[in-house]
């Protein structure tokens, strides 16, 4: 199946069902929109320790330590609470707090989304004070420690200078005992210095927070945004429709379109029937046009009968009535029961004489039902010679065809010459058959022979 078939049979003959599902899913989204409370954001921006981030590892390294802190369920309950918000931190922290880094440094922008401007202005403010509170209480606990350190290492520093300067001037016997002590605060004064080391490098490494811009909250809604959801909805549907019917054509394939079902059956297509009301201009002129073309093919298979042979049973009554209107306009006979074909036998042969086939099919219709239709003639040995299309309106002419096609007019005169009297052989006294001259129908339409 090649990709312009497979377009066509989709969204040609399922655009209503896409198109139904895409309005239903558009109007579902933009009706949830509409009733949905208006939200508003406030922003503010903090700088993280460190200056200029130097790398995209580092900058969000710095990002997801901020949103760390300011997301933790207890920090997000104590700015709830401010701002007089009731419900779970953690759901309020995963839809309604958001932190964003501004390109690559160390600069963040922490943002919060409420139902009103002036809840979210404190709820941001809360948060970064907190996250202030927790970096600042973390280095003033740094630097109590540092200046502890610095009193032990400068008091143990003057004890061992003191007792070096005792060593110059000590008798010998006190030599042993100033060594001894000098000795014994050597330890505890390196250890004091690696501490000291420790506690630098430590503080170092450990962030701060600086506040550049306070929470301020924006002057229009950020939410909810009505042709986003109305968009992402339609396009949702959009997908599921071309599955369903992916699917549904898988299914059930269907050949839509006159000339698709002609070259299904690799046959001509002869003439296509644009209304059931046969006794109208468009219905007599359309019937007129096939009436040409059939008397071309009658021409050319002489002695061999036409056979109109619809695709589905149910529409064998409107196929008579095809063939009685198309009588009645050009003169030309054309057969509609298999069983009428068969019986009449041929002019030059002594047997009964196979007729040729025209499939009268609906321009939508089952690809199984045309196949078996075409294994059926190639079966009998009848040759599918042309297609005749018709419309099918599934509201309008449903009773048409259940009815077979039954049009109420007045009497259509023939298009052909006919002899008033018919002339009487004077040696049997049988008639003489009638002759109609095809020769003048529709001879433009050579071109559709096979």
């Amino acid at each position: 199946m090649r990709i312009d078939e497979a377009f066509r049979r989709m969204i040609g003959g399922y655009w209503w069902l896409i198109g139904l599902l895409v309005l239903v899913a558009s109007l579902a989204a933009g009706v949830y929109a509409t009733n949905q409370d208006l939200q508003y954001q406030a922003s503010a921006r903090v700088q993280m320790s460190g200056g200029l981030a130097s790398t995209n590892v580092q900058a969000d390294a710095a990002t997801q330590w901020l949103q760390g802190v300011i997301t933790t369920p207890n920090t997000v309950r104590h700015a709830m609470a401010a701002a007089g918000l009731e419900g779970d931190p953690t759901p309020f922290a995963t839809h309604s707090i958001v932190v964003n880094r501004v390109g690559v440094s160390t600069v963040n922008d922490v943002l919060v989304t409420t139902g009103n401007a002036d809840r979210s202005v404190i709820v941001a403010n809360s948060l970064v004070q907190q996250a202030l509170k927790y970096a600042n209480t973390a280095h003033q606990s740094d630097a109590v420690k540092m200046t502890a350190l610095d009193h032990q290492i400068s008091r143990f520093t003057k004890e061992r200078d003191g007792l070096i300067h005792q060593l110059a001037a000590a008798a010998p016997g006190a030599v042993l005992e100033l060594q001894a002590r000098i000795a014994a605060d050597a330890p505890t004064l390196t250890d004091l210095l690696r501490q000291r080391s420790d506690l630098v490098l430590a503080a170092s490494e450990r962030s701060s927070i600086g506040l550049l811009d306070p929470a301020t909250a924006s002057s229009d809604p950020v939410g909810p945004k009505v042709g986003q959801l109305v968009a992402l909805a339609g396009l949702a549907a959009l997908i599921l429709a071309l599955g369903l019917v992916a699917i549904l054509e898988a299914l059930h394939p269907r050949v839509r379109g006159r000339r698709w079902v002609a070259a299904e059956l690799h046959a001509p297509l002869l003439g296509h029937l644009p209304t059931l009301d046969l006794g109208g201009p468009r219905g007599a002129r359309a019937l007129r046009e096939f009436g040409g073309a059939a008397a071309v093919l009658a021409a050319r298979f002489t002695g061999r009968p036409l056979l109109l042979l619809p695709v589905e049973r149910k529409h064998d009554r409107w196929a008579a009535r095809v063939c009685a209107e198309l009588e009645a306009l050009t003169g030309l006979h054309v057969d509609h029961a298999p069983d009428a074909t068969v019986a009449r036998p041929a002019e030059d042969v002594g047997r009964p004489a196979d007729p040729v086939v025209i499939v009268l099919s609906p321009t939508v219709e089952a690809q199984r039902r045309l196949e078996e239709l075409a294994r059926t003639a190639a079966v009998m040995d009848w040759p599918v010679v042309g297609v005749l299309t018709f419309r099918r309106r599934w509201l309008i002419d449903r009773q048409t065809l259940a009815e077979g096609g039954r049009v109420h007019r007045p009497p259509i005169t023939p298009l052909t010459e006919v002899t008033p009297e018919i002339p009487v052989d004077p040696a049997d006294g049988v008639p003489e058959p009638r002759r109609v001259d095809h020769g003048a129908l529709s001879s433009h339409k050579m071109w559709r022979m096979p």
